[in-house]
């Protein structure tokens, strides 16, 4: 199976390949990174972040239009929400095959801490992981350390190991 990833031009550059290795390492499936086709939408200036929700959509309509097969993932730089929750740093729609992460919340920047790649490599190999795992049917685990433990907070994903629990690992078609 293979997951379509559109980088958004504004997402950081220069980490896609490192990012797609680790995808395939985590996972039982081909990466194939491409520039976005997405202006993003969903901008909610109160909030000064997008809605997770209306970029789903887009990759719904997308996916319609293009024919496009497989699981798609979407990055981009913006913060995300949705109604109910203070931010997120990525959301799936399983009915759909599409997901999006966004670097905003997982880069040190946004902690006042000097940018460090191999650290937004790490979360977001992690995070979209998590998200991939939803695709493919995956659901919440307990485990702390799990790729798919729910991560609220960035302790949370930096507390992951870069792996699925054996019971999360035995799910994976």
């Amino acid at each position: 199976m293979e997951l379509l990833i559109f980088w958004d031009a504004r997402a950081p550059a220069g980490i896609q390949s490192a990012f797609s290795r680790e995808i395939e390492r985590l996972l039982p499936l081909k990466t194939n990174i491409c520039e976005s086709p997405f202006v993003v939408t969903g901008y909610i200036p109160s909030r000064r972040q997008t809605n997770a929700t209306s970029l789903l959509d887009s990759l719904d309509l997308y996916r319609k239009r293009s024919g496009v097969s497989g699981l798609v993932l979407l990055v981009v730089s913006e913060d995300l929400c949705r109604p109910g929750d203070e931010y997120l740093f990525g959301l799936s729609r399983r009915s759909t095959g599409n997901a999006v992460v966004s670097t905003a919340r997982l880069g040190n920047e946004f902690y006042g801490y000097p940018p460090d790649d191999g650290d937004l490599i790490d979360r977001l190999s992690k995070e979209s992981a998590h998200e991939a795992g939803h695709l493919l049917g995956l659901a919440h685990c307990a485990d702390p350390e799990c790729i798919m433990h729910n991560p609220l907070l960035l302790e949370d994903i930096t507390r992951q190991k870069r792996a699925f629990c054996a019971a999360c690992r035995a799910q994976i078609p």
